[in-house]
């Protein structure tokens, strides 16, 4: 069995780092030799690699504004993936560059930096990072063609992060107990954890077939009721249910916030917060099918212990 080498970009970050271990883990359970090459921007601190006799990663430092570099760290990669998080001249203008380092060196699969709702559905101007990583797409689609690349270019959608679910800035509220929420509480919502996303995503970045333009999965997919109910559970206390204003409200309060404190040069302004309540309260991004058994071994974590875990601890500081 040949070794494969996946590269990772963005592999200190907190998917970055998941999916290293999470492709170790994958390879290490179908006994497949694999060497992961994290990329870490120059200047940062590189952290210990790992090594076994057959699966092993070793952090690559790269200047991502060097051709050299990046074909240097794509040579022989049967992978990339991509895991770098900030604006424009991030998302589109180093990610067009690794791109191009992967087609130059025949790899055979590209895994870009998306993993959101499937944004490719909402209008335009719906949400500043959505808008970004659509300009990367146009971008990715112009340099494929040009270069009349085979390379596998595929795209993973999860949803929303489950653990958001504990932070007390989406649909929750722990203190004063109740859920809020824009639009119709009838609204369905895909959330999946960081860790099974990585999980998914290693298993895409070291599959044998062809994968398609976008894989759609959702650890689960709850609408604010039923949130509410999961927390009234889990928590033994009741949580109400609060209609915070219509979406279209929303867009309108979205369109104050950001006249008058644009943030453009911030990665999450608040304004881009409240664009993904939009877009997840719309229910347009929610995925016409769900491809979670694709492949085997991941185990869907469920919400139950996030919102419990983020109750004790709302209460512990009150």
């Amino acid at each position: 069995m040949s070794l494969k080498i996946i590269v990772v970009a963005g592999a200190t970050g907190t998917l970055g780092k998941l999916l290293c271990e999470s492709l170790l883990s994958r390879a290490r359970s179908a006994s497949e030799p694999i060497l992961v090459r994290g990329l870490v921007r120059k200047g940062s601190t590189v952290p210990p690699g790992s090594t076994s006799s057959e699966q092993q990663i070793v952090f690559e430092l790269v200047d991502y504004a060097s051709d050299e570099d990046l074909n240097r760290v794509c040579s022989g990669a049967y992978a990339v993936v991509s895991a770098l998080q900030g604006l424009d001249d991030v998302l589109v203008d180093v990610q067009s560059r690794l791109l191009r380092a992967a087609v130059k060196n025949t790899v055979r699969r590209f895994i870009p930096s998306d993993f959101s709702f499937d944004f490719t559905k909402l209008p335009a101007g719906s949400n500043r990072n959505s808008d970004t990583r659509l300009a990367f797409h146009s971008a990715a689609s112009r340099i494929i063609q040009a270069s009349n690349s085979p390379i596998e270019f595929t795209s993973i959608f999860q949803g929303a992060f489950t653990e958001l679910l504990g932070s007390g800035r989406i649909l929750l509220d722990f203190k004063k107990r109740h859920v809020a929420y824009f639009g119709s509480p009838d609204t369905v919502m895909d959330f999946t954890t960081w860790q099974n996303t990585a999980e998914y995503t290693a298993a895409v970045a070291l599959d044998t077939n062809e994968t398609p333009s976008k894989l759609l999965i959702a650890g689960l997919q709850l609408t604010p009721k039923e949130v509410q109910k999961i927390a009234t559970r889990v928590t033994g206390v009741p949580f109400g249910l609060k209609r915070m204003m219509s979406v279209n409200m929303l867009a309108a309060v979205i369109k104050l916030v950001k006249f008058f404190s644009p943030g453009k040069n911030e990665p999450m302004p608040m304004w881009v917060g409240m664009q993904y309540a939009y877009c997840m309260a719309l229910g347009l991004a929610s995925p016409e099918r769900l491809d979670n058994d694709r492949y085997q071994g991941i185990r869907w974590t469920g919400a139950d212990e996030v919102i419990r875990k983020a109750f004790v601890a709302s209460s512990q500081s009150q």
